[in-house]
């Protein structure tokens, strides 16, 4: 049936330390389902309720109130098949990196942090065995491993993801800052279908200080190279290197180009562009881009030869001001 809904509606689920919801494409204006959570196993004839009133609203036209702007937010013929293609597991919280750009410590706040790197939360290995049992994980589905640092979780638990994903023949993305090398993720990029994402964000340690507020700079690219080797024989999977434009801090083509040497010169193969969010939550529909960003974005455009790509929720707003500003 031809329709406006999304994919994460249908068939995607996000979990937090204390909520679950169906998406994560906005940081407050997500599609709720579970505001409360502790871990437990789901009810999940309220999940296939709650799931179908959205899309008897969204076949009405009466669409969810986070999704009206969203631009993943389309008319097609979707398949509602029940299930997930995507699970993102973020229950976990601690992270020894402190990005200015950090959704879920205020931009680093210090006693934030202190809170998301001491507080405990739940094991999410009973939900995941819940779903597998009741034919919930689709083939093919992604595993989102992300929230704090993966490489930072109790031990055992991301060798349990990076199992879990084999046996469901599931395509596991591992997200890193690259701080800490782990034998689960080589294990992973390795072996299996898997993505690694390193976001260094910076060319030169003196920016990279600036952004991540660690003095880590030598050591993730000594871990990233390390990572590239480990997946060479494996055409399975992917490392990619990310930089997130930060308007003010790290927007000049010259420190963009210095991050893709450093990137070609480690040897790898993708590279992804994506723009802080709270910026891009504030200045999307604008037409007009500082300066400073439009050089860097034009500069990281000609790089496609390269294999530069721009992250999905930045593309078409990056595509507009291509159009506007470069043609």
């Amino acid at each position: 049936m031809i329709f406006k809904c999304c994919e994460s509606l249908l068939h995607h689920l996000v979990i937090n330390p204390r909520d679950i919801y169906f998406c994560c494409s906005t940081f407050d204006k997500r599609l709720e389902y579970l505001p409360e959570y502790d871990g437990s196993l789901l009810d999940l004839e309220y999940y296939k309720k709650i799931r179908q009133k959205y899309l008897n609203d969204c076949k009405k036209g009466n669409y969810p109130s986070p999704c009206t702007e969203c631009p993943f937010f389309i008319e097609k013929d979707w398949d509602e098949t029940l299930g997930f293609t995507t699970i993102s597991v973020s229950n976990r919280t601690k992270c020894s990196c402190n990005c200015t750009y950090c959704i879920i410590s205020n931009g680093g706040d210090p006693e934030v942090k202190r809170k998301l790197n001491t507080q405990k939360t739940f094991d999410v290995k009973p939900v995941l065995e819940q779903l597998r049992r009741n034919n919930m994980v689709l083939d093919n589905c992604q595993f989102v491993i992300g929230g704090g640092e993966c490489s930072e979780y109790p031990e055992g638990e991301l060798e349990y993801l990076v199992y879990f994903s084999m046996m469901t023949n599931a395509y596991i993305i591992l997200l890193s800052s690259g701080f800490f090398y782990s034998k689960a993720i080589e294990n992973a990029i390795s072996t299996s279908k898997a993505q690694l994402k390193i976001s260094v964000d910076a060319g030169s340690r003196e920016t990279y200080l600036k952004v991540k507020q660690a003095d880590m700079f030598d050591k993730v690219w000594e871990n990233i190279e390390k990572y590239i080797t480990a997946k060479k024989n494996n055409p399975e999977s992917e490392v990619i290197l990310k930089y997130v434009i930060i308007p003010g801090t790290n927007d000049t083509p010259e420190e963009a180009q210095k991050f893709v040497e450093k990137c070609l010169n480690a040897g790898c193969e993708k590279i992804e562009i994506a723009l802080e969010f709270f910026w891009l939550e504030n200045n999307f529909k604008n037409n007009d881009i500082p300066i400073n960003l439009k050089n860097t974005i034009e500069y990281f455009a000609s790089q496609k030869r390269n294999n530069v790509f721009f992250a999905n929720n930045i593309s078409s707003h990056i595509t507009r001001w291509l159009n506007k500003n470069f043609n």
